[in-house]
């Protein structure tokens, strides 16, 4: 295996050249902080096959000692300058900045013997999945992307389909999904700048205020279905927080701004946006109407409720494990052992999700925990106490409400389905809430 010095202070970049290099040279990469650093490990090493540097980290003038220390001890160690140095011989090889990763791993293959197709990859292991909605609402991506191809049963290739520096719209994207294709790859090592990338353009997209009612909706359904795949997988972090933020304040903008509700849930029914979507947003108009008969309400409280909303289901991954409402439903349906018990925990497991978002107060996870009309988050209470917060019970009602009006296989119509509903929510606070919602829907 060849060696490979990359002497880079940018993280970022020593990141992402260390992975290509790697994944698509074959080549052992060593990094280095500093030219002085290089020099030290060359005087031990002087087989080392190439040598790629920026021209300066720091006040280090590090091209120029590396360039100089090679031609010295007559090393033949290739070297590639990252930026440009007059003072160097124009006979070295140099890549201009900001440096096209493509154009690197060129120049670096070249210099190492490899012959390779920069568009075909065959290793498994350096790949990241990533669910094709996520490239719904961009336009170019910060890294290169592939799509994974099966060349038999033990074998697969990686072929580059989307460039760093190409632009595409949704409708090229559709191109792929209509297809079969669920998911591209990226290379491991940039799945944290793609991810942040997507994000930050989603963020933007949603903080506009000319966005259509109907353009606000799908924008949200694509960010928070995004929102809640890349939490599952990576948690909470700063690029999730501030998405799944984002997406809240547009579902509350969005229901803000719907003078017409039916009209609203029609539009919400016609379009392709996810289940767990629809019943995200519904459920959230379903908690708007009824806070706003309440005597007490205020809007901090359709906030909280639509937090809620959010993260409710937000460590379920299926579509049959969200449309569980009660025991009942849970006993008799299709699920494994496994996924019984991942429903059965699911709010608890909400609250303890959100011990690392700095928003979440106590009062909000005390709603969170009691979603489902139990105290500590497990289970579902086939006749909830009155013992439970104010908005829990708003919730808990609106919850079944919405579950039941998006099963096929539930009455569908308000005259059914609240008398459907009253032998489980018989308490009299829950009766009026079950009240306000026949005024209305």
């Amino acid at each position: 295996m060849s060696q490979t010095i990359l002497i880079t202070s940018n993280d970022d970049l020593k990141r992402i050249y260390t992975s290509n290099l790697k994944t698509l040279l074959g080549t052992e990469v060593i990094n280095r902080s500093n030219a002085d650093e290089a020099i030290d490990l060359l005087k031990i090493l002087p087989q080392v096959n190439l040598v790629i540097s920026q021209v300066k980290v720091g006040h280090e003038d590090s091209a120029r000692k590396i360039h100089d220390f090679l031609k010295a001890e007559g090393l033949n160690t290739s070297l590639i300058i990252l930026g440009d140095n007059k003072t160097i011989s124009s006979d070295v090889l140099r890549l201009q900045e900001p440096v096209n990763c493509n154009d690197l791993i060129k120049l670096a293959a070249k210099e190492l013997g490899v012959t390779f197709d920069l568009n075909v990859v065959k290793n498994d292991a350096d790949f990241y999945p990533v669910s094709i909605s996520h490239f719904y609402e961009i336009t170019r991506t910060p890294c290169d992307v592939y799509i994974k191809i099966k060349k038999s049963a033990r074998e697969s290739q990686y072929v580059k389909r989307i460039f760093s520096k190409d632009h595409f719209d949704k409708k090229d994207i559709k191109k792929y999904e209509d297809q079969g294709l669920k998911e591209f790859y990226i290379i491991k090592e940039s799945v944290p700048y793609f991810m942040t990338f997507v994000a930050n353009t989603l963020v933007q997209k949603l903080e506009r205020s000319d966005l259509g009612p109907e353009d606000r909706i799908i924008t949200t359904a694509n960010a928070y279905d995004i929102a809640t795949q890349n939490i599952q997988r990576m948690g909470l972090d700063d690029a999730n927080i501030e998405l799944s933020d984002a997406t809240i304040e547009s579902m509350i903008k969005s229901i803000g701004e719907s003078t017409q509700i039916a009209e609203l849930v029609k539009f919400l029914f016609s379009q392709k946006v996810s289940y767990a979507y629809q019943q995200c947003h519904l459920l959230t108009l379903m908690c708007h109407y009824v806070l706003s008969k309440q005597s007490w309400y205020r809007p901090e409280h359709l906030n909280t409720l639509c937090f809620v909303s959010f993260f409710s289901d937000v460590t379920l991954r299926t579509n049959e494990q969200m449309k569980v409402s009660s025991k009942s439903d849970l006993d008799h349906s299709q699920l494994t052992v496994e996924e019984k018990e991942l429903v059965l925990n699911h709010a608890k497991h909400a609250v303890d999700l959100l011990k690392t978002h700095p928003d979440a107060s106590e009062y909000i996870k005390t709603v969170l925990l009691q979603s489902h009309g139990t105290l500590d988050g497990v289970g579902f209470a086939d006749k909830p106490s009155e013992e439970l917060h104010p908005l829990s019970k708003v919730f808990i009602v609106a919850d079944v409400f919405v579950k039941t009006l998006l099963d096929p296989t539930k009455p569908s119509h308000k005259k059914e389905i609240l008398p459907f509903m009253s032998n489980r929510f018989s308490n009299p606070s829950y009766t009026k809430i079950m009240r306000t919602m026949e005024q209305r829907f």
